[in-house]
This record gives structure tokens, C-alpha cells and sequence, in this order.
């Protein structure tokens, strides 16, 4: 993979991280809401639908947790020259496939399973 291919994807993990980042903290801020909202008198719909709303964001958070360890896996692999291989077979990852998803680690074959 040349330079200005890598240049743009590491772009475009970066500002998938900063999104990720803004989305963490906005869950969070969601889930005080869900807590102050609880310590109201309410019936039990309220309180039902305020622990569902506070899993939904740990969950949400958890993901994007997730998300971020993968982008910052890819941005060092970037750093070290490894980024774009696969790590089941070592081959290629496709640049269609980083495109759609920069933080792949497997090649679609290998990630599939049809190897």
C-alpha cells in the first residue's frame, strides 16, 4: 500500500476515533440524565424505562470502548508498517475492505471463515 493510501485511512481512523470519543461522552452525560430522572418520584414504567435507557448507554459505551481499542490497534500498526495485513494469513488486507472499515484485521477470506 503506497503512502497517500495510508495517509487517508489513518485520516479517516482518526476522525472515526474523535467521533467515537464525542459519542462516549455524550452517553455518559446521557446516563446522569437517566439517573437524576430515576431519583424523581415516578411510577414503575418510569423507573423501568430509565433502567433500560441507562443499559442501552452502558452498552452503547461499551461498544464504542471497543470501536477505539481497534482504532488505536490500526493506527499503531500504521506506525510500525504493519497496517493493512491480515493477521490470521498475513496477506493483504483489500483496500476496499479498509475503506469500508479501517480497523480490519482479517482479510474478508479469513474473516469469513472460507480459509
Amino acid at each position: 500500500m503506497d503512502a497517500k493510501r495510508k495517509k487517508e485511512l489513518k485520516r479517516m481512523l482518526e476522525e472515526i476515533r474523535e467521533r467515537k470519543i464525542l459519542e462516549i461522552k455524550q452517553n455518559a452525560t446521557d446516563m446522569e440524565s437517566a439517573d437524576s430522572f430515576k431519583n424523581d418520584a415516578g411510577d414503575f414504567a418510569d423507573t423501568a424505562t430509565s433502567i433500560y435507557e441507562k443499559d442501552l448507554h452502558l452498552d452503547l459505551t461499551e461498544k464504542n470502548k471497543q470501536r477505539l481499542i481497534e482504532i488505536e490497534d490500526a493506527l499503531g500498526k500504521i506506525e510500525s508498517g504493519s497496517y493493512g495485513k491480515c493477521e490470521r494469513c498475513g496477506k493483504d488486507i483489500s483496500l476496499e475492505r479498509l475503506k469500508a472499515l479501517p480497523f480490519a484485521k482479517n482479510c474478508i477470506k479469513c474473516q469469513s471463515g472460507k480459509k
